[in-house]
């Protein structure tokens, strides 16, 4: 039976075979959004079709995520080269050309030089002798193993408009592209060995933008910078090469994995589809799992990809894997410790920003759905306060005590109540609550509880008394 990481992964390349083509999506609203329906990019466009972070994918994406948060970090034995290089590509962007075509002759040969590549210009894909897409420019590399052959990795993919809001989107045509290309049958050796990492590079008149993206069990793109004006002062034209130093040495690090990859002879393992972290010094767990499949809990929708969730197995024993930007292991490790949590194994930062928990796997469903429309029990309600008053006493706020964050697990004796989510957790008066926590009405919140709001400890409890009051006024 094929794995269902197979399945979406196999979806990926129908959708992009019968997508129309990246020229036409990137220039017209109407179309671009009735293909993110059809045959969608997981690239936040709108917020229900985004991905996992790429970071946890490759530690090419993850090193230079977290050069590009701090900058002055950032080592380069060639930065006198490499700031005159970026002050002439400034001089060169900011000059206004009648054509596509100029621009680029002005400004590829200091994108080559900035980055340390070759660039080969105007590609096109092709399936059946009929053109696809055509790529702006790639940067390349042949691999070393010549199992099927001679094989050449896409590194780069960079796209270039004129000027920006002319001729179309262009990072939005660059990611098109880019799936079509990666989606090509003569792609199918690399594609059935790795996630074919590639850094994108999105230029619209004197604008750059940097990205990435992973062909796994769904495509996901994500942008590294905004878009960046090509000009400034001196202290913008070195904060600038940096940022081209930091890509530079991600292309470079994708060169060298792409040129010593081991193409799979035999049927693609499934594992080339999920997360491999890039784990900070001493901060990794006693034993690297093993990643099996998506966890796919109660209520997820097929096309639902915005929770990185993961079943996988930990010194032998099932666990949860979850990534996600912020988590507060030792809310989570206390109430664990007293049993009103699973038992957390591993809780930290990766390279690349993102916070990787490892946790038990527990069998139950979630109070939203065990429940329906009825009352929670008095004595799981009573697990619930238990739970809180152990994080108020620590003087942190749970935040989002609502029914699909507390788990019913069934024992011999009887129903226990066990919270499962500690992203939102914070200090008491002192944490605020998401600025994207949904206000429209659709959640019953506690009074007080609003966008970037101070966390409180009497919300956990007004929360609580929440719990079974909408099932009271409905009966």
């Amino acid at each position: 039976m094929t794995h269902p990481a197979e399945q979406a992964h196999h979806q990926i390349i129908k959708d992009a075979n019968a997508a129309a083509a990246p020229s036409s999506v990137s220039n017209t609203p109407a179309i671009f959004k009735s293909e993110q329906q059809k045959h969608p990019i997981y690239d936040g466009r709108p917020a229900n079709r985004r991905g996992p972070p790429i970071t946890i994918y490759h530690t090419a994406f993850a090193q230079l995520k977290d050069s590009l948060q701090d900058l002055n970090k950032v080592v380069d034995p060639q930065e006198v080269k490499r700031v005159g290089d970026t002050a002439k590509l400034i001089l060169a962007s900011t000059e206004i050309y009648r054509t596509e075509k100029e621009r680029a002759t002005m400004v590829y040969p200091y994108i080559r030089s900035l980055l340390g590549v070759k660039l080969r210009e105007s590609v096109a894909t092709t399936t059946g002798g009929k053109i696809k897409a055509e790529s702006d420019a790639l940067v390349e590399q042949d691999l070393d193993d010549k199992t099927f052959g001679e094989k050449v990795a896409t590194v780069g993919h960079l796209e270039l408009k004129n000027e920006l809001g002319v001729a179309g989107q262009c990072a939005v045509q660059n990611t098109l592209g880019l799936r079509k290309l990666l989606t090509n049958d003569k792609y199918k050796d690399i594609r059935n060995t790795t996630c074919c990492p590639c850094i994108t590079i999105s230029i619209a008149g004197p604008y750059i933008m940097f990205g990435g993206a992973i062909c796994a069990d769904i495509f996901v793109a994500e942008a590294f910078t905004d878009p960046i004006y090509l000009g400034g002062t001196k202290e913008q034209i070195v904060a600038l090469s940096r940022i081209f130093a930091a890509v530079a040495h991600a292309l470079d690090t994708l060169k060298e994995y792409y040129r010593c990859l081991k193409l799979n002879p035999g049927p693609p393992n499934v594992n080339r589809l999920f997360p491999q972290p890039t784990y900070t010094a001493n901060r990794h767990p006693q034993e690297i799992p093993t990643i099996l499949s998506r966890f796919n809990y109660e209520g997820r929708e097929p096309d639902n990809y915005r929770r990185s969730l993961f079943e996988a197995t930990y010194k032998d024993r099932p666990v949860l894997i979850k990534f996600c930007q912020a988590y507060h292991g030792n809310a989570h490790h206390i109430v664990a410790r007293a049993g009103y949590a699973p038992q957390l194994f591993f809780c930290e930062r990766l390279q690349g920003g993102v916070m990787m928990v490892i946790m038990e796997l527990v069998v139950g469903k979630d109070a939203f759905h065990h429940f329906g429309g009825k009352t929670i029990p008095s004595d799981l309600l009573k697990d619930v306060k238990a739970a809180i008053s152990i994080l108020h006493d620590a003087n942190l706020v749970f935040g989002d005590m609502r029914r699909p964050n507390i788990l019913v697990k069934e024992e011999k004796d009887r129903s226990r109540a066990l919270l499962i989510d500690f992203e939102w957790v914070g200090e008491a008066d002192q944490a605020r609550y998401p600025p994207l926590l949904n206000d429209s009405g659709e959640i019953e919140w506690a009074e007080g509880v609003r966008p970037h709001e101070l966390m409180r400890k009497q919300h956990d409890l007004d929360m609580i008394d929440l719990l079974n009051q909408s099932v009271e006024m409905i009966t």
